[in-house]
């Protein structure tokens, strides 16, 4: 028995994609800001940035997770009891609030002095 059913391997391909996206944009503007200026190996903006996208995409990563595992279990709920509606769109609220916590934390990062 695996433990990754059919319909969730492609949200847990897409999950796995956004990492690396997240880190080669870090990357990138790692780039681009050394390039501003020269003379440091690793600028300030350069590791803001940085920090900013692994906190953005670990968060995400994890809430699209258990997003996709407590979704289909309350559907499924669901389907079989109505009156658990509530306490499953409850519970897939708390997986999507950790990927808005990663954004505020990443801009929290960003806006910091």
């Amino acid at each position: 028995m695996h433990w990754i059913s059919q319909n969730e391997a492609p949200m847990m391909r897409n999950g796995l994609l956004a990492l690396p996206l997240a880190l080669l944009f870090g990357v990138l503007a790692l780039g681009s800001a050394s390039a501003v200026d020269a003379g440091a190996a690793l600028s300030d903006v350069g590791q803001k940035t940085f920090a900013a996208a692994i906190a953005f995409a670990a968060a995400v990563a994890s809430s699209g997770f258990g997003l996709a595992r407590a979704g289909s279990a309350g559907l499924a709920a669901t389907a079989e009891r109505p009156e658990v509606r509530t306490t499953a769109i409850i519970i897939s609220a708390f997986a999507e609030a950790l990927g808005i916590y990663g954004i505020v934390v990443a801009f929290f990062i960003l806006g910091a002095g």
